[in-house]
């Protein structure tokens, strides 16, 4: 109990460095910390504490929200204090700077989900194969036992197939934000081409998760897709026999599957989120190391596009 009022007060330390926000919500965090002798009161020890921290976590992030709303109107509209330039000239650099700022910003932070829905389902992915069986006879008794044998084992299993799922989204929406970014610097085009080979990576991930059930459904749709992959010219038929083991779906194929989705496709997805980390956050030192150059040599206007574009 002291652990859990220690850290909401480490909380409220820290949000007063915002006293706009602070000043508003400071009796909200109050109540939060007064109610928890009440739930004491009526609940088991374990479900005091998950509420507890369930209601600050809501508070954390309800703050940091109305936080990072206000610097956004204070970034986008901030041009009112430059007196130096005329108004159109103003209005045209800051509304390029901030749309580059927001882009890069919005680029990294989207990076840092990936790379830790990357980091849920690997964890997870861990703990599922300790019990999880690749083949015919076994995979589906083993999904049904860690869900309903298996401590927290169902909910290991949630968190899995949403971090999977999860990161096919978060990576499409990168691509986008990648897509109205294309013109920056060289590191923008490594996380370009980071992003794109993550998300068909992620992709590769769900598809290949489709016969690790066992189930119906899985069977006959992984053997429809796979005759779809045997349809490709040239390679369609080598394709296949990889896939399938030379075949039909069986427990050779199941294992095929297993290896490409536990060990090819989830250490190349943990790389790229890695690497496309990384690029962004070059890219994104590199804009603010020359924005600050450019400040330096007297508020130049910001580089044409044939010094940024790759």
């Amino acid at each position: 109990m002291n652990k859990d009022v220690r850290f909401a007060g480490k909380i409220g330390q820290l949000a007063s460095h915002f006293p706009q926000e602070w000043q508003e919500y400071q009796d909200w965090l109050g109540d939060i910390i007064a109610a928890r002798d009440v739930l004491a009161e009526r609940y088991p020890a374990w479900q005091v504490a998950l509420i507890f921290r369930w209601r600050l976590f809501y508070f954390v992030t309800y703050l940091a929200s109305l936080i990072l709303l206000n610097w956004l109107k204070h970034l986008l509209f901030e041009s009112k204090d430059l007196n130096k330039k005329t108004l159109s000239e103003m209005d045209g650099t800051m509304t390029q700077s901030s749309y580059r700022y927001i882009l890069q910003r919005a680029a990294t932070l989207l990076a840092v989900a990936e790379l830790t829905l990357c980091g849920i389902a690997a964890l997870t992915g861990i703990m599922l194969a300790f019990y999880y069986q690749p083949t015919a006879m076994g995979a589906y008794q083993s999904l049904e036992t860690i869900a309903r044998e298996v401590a927290n084992g169902s909910l290991i299993l949630s968190l899995h197939n949403i971090a999977g799922n999860a990161l096919i989204i978060v990576a499409l929406i990168q691509i986008i934000v990648l897509f109205l970014g294309r013109e920056f610097l060289l590191s923008w085009f490594a996380g370009w081409i980071s992003g794109i080979l993550l998300t068909l990576t992620a992709i590769g991930l769900s598809w290949t998760a489709i016969l690790l059930t066992w189930e119906q459904t899985s069977f006959w749709r992984f053997k429809v897709e796979l005759s779809t992959v045997a349809s490709i010219p040239l390679v369609g038929s080598l394709l296949r026999n990889i896939l399938s083991g030379g075949g039909g779906i069986n427990s050779i194929t199941l294992q095929h599957m297993y290896a490409l989705h536990s060990y090819i496709l989830a250490i190349a997805a943990i790389l790229l989120s890695i690497a496309h980390l990384v690029a962004l956050i070059f890219q994104e030192q590199s804009w603010k190391s020359f924005e600050t150059l450019q400040g330096k040599q007297g508020g130049e206007s910001t580089p044409n596009s044939d010094s940024l574009s790759v």
